[in-house]
C-alpha cells in the first residue's frame, strides 16, 4: 500500500495576479513499508541541527521571522544550507514525487474556477489522477492524505474527492485502486505532509523564479518515464492546452 501526502505552494489567490502566474499542488507518494525509515531520517535531520517546531518550506526563507519558525536565528547561508541537506535527504530516500503546477491566469477563465477554493480543487484533480496511475503501474492500492486547511474547505474538499471517485466514464479517470475516502491531518503532526510542503516549494520557486537548485536536487525522485521525462507524468502542467510557461508571459 501507499500513502500519498498532498501539500500547496502558498495560499491560493483568489484571482489572477500577474506577479504570482503558478499555484503548485505537490505530493510524495510513500510505501507503508518505508514509511518509518523517512520519518526516521527527517526526524535525524531536525535533531542534530536541534530544529525543534515543523519543518515548513516558508520558514526556510532567510526573511521568515514567524514566532513558530525553528531556524530563528539562523543566517540566511545556515537556512540554505539547511534546505540543500533535506532536499538531498528526499532525494536519497524511497519516495515518489508528483504534482500540478497550474496557470492560474488560464484556470481563471474556466467557469469552474472563480475562488481560492475552486482553484485547488481545479489542481487537485490532475494531481490525483496521477496518483491513481502510479499505483496502476505498481499494482498498489493507497490512501491521500491532505493538509487540513480550515472547516468548510475541508468540508467541500471531501465532498470534490467523493465526487471525482464517484464519476466513471471515457472522460473521468478511474479511481480503483484508491482506499476509502481523503484523509486530512494537521501539517504540524505530520512528517508526510511537511515534506510535501517541501517539494511543492521547491518545484514551484524552479517554475515562478530562476531558482531551480532544489528542485534539481529532488528530481531523481520525481516520476518520470522510462526515458527520464518528467512532464506530463509526474510534473503536469494545468490546464495542458493553455499552460503558459515563463518567457511565453513576457
Amino acid at each position: 500500500m501507499h500513502l500519498c501526502f498532498i501539500d500547496e505552494s502558498g495560499t491560493p489567490p483568489s484571482k489572477p495576479n500577474p506577479n504570482q502566474p503558478y499555484f503548485t499542488l505537490g505530493a510524495v507518494i510513500i510505501r507503508d513499508e518505508d514509511w518509518s525509515g523517512i520519518a526516521k531520517a527527517v526526524r535525524g535531520f531536525a535533531i542534530r541541527h536541534k530544529l525543534r517546531g515543523e519543518l515548513k518550506w516558508r520558514y526556510f526563507s532567510p526573511h521568515n521571522s514567524s514566532s513558530d519558525n525553528p531556524m530563528l536565528g539562523k543566517s540566511a547561508e545556515e537556512r540554505k544550507a539547511l534546505s540543500l541537506e533535506l532536499a538531498g535527504i528526499i532525494a536519497k530516500s524511497p519516495l515518489t514525487i508528483i504534482a500540478c503546477v497550474t496557470d492560474i491566469g488560464a484556470a481563471f477563465e474556466y467557469a469552474s474556477v472563480s475562488s481560492q477554493r475552486e482553484l485547488y480543487h481545479f489542481a487537485y484533480k490532475p494531481l490525483t489522477e496521477r496518483f491513481q496511475y502510479f499505483l496502476q503501474d505498481g499494482k498498489s492500492v493507497g490512501i491521500i492524505i491532505a493538509d487540513h486547511r480550515g472547516r468548510d474547505d475541508d468540508r467541500l474538499l471531501r465532498a470534490h474527492h467523493d465526487t471525482l471517485i464517484a464519476k466513471s466514464g471515457i472522460n473521468v479517470s478511474g479511481y480503483s485502486k484508491l482506499i476509502e475516502g481523503l484523509l486530512l491531518q494537521d501539517s504540524c503532526h505530520s512528517i508526510g505532509i511537511q515534506l510535501a510542503d517541501f517539494v511543492a516549494g521547491a518545484i514551484h520557486r524552479a517554475y515562478s523564479t530562476k531558482d531551480g537548485d532544489l528542485a534539481k536536487i529532488i528530481k531523481p525522485r520525481i516520476r518520470a518515464k522510462p526515458d527520464g521525462t518528467v512532464s506530463g507524468h509526474g510534473i503536469v502542467h494545468h490546464p495542458r492546452d493553455r499552460f503558459r510557461a515563463g518567457l511565453e508571459r513576457k
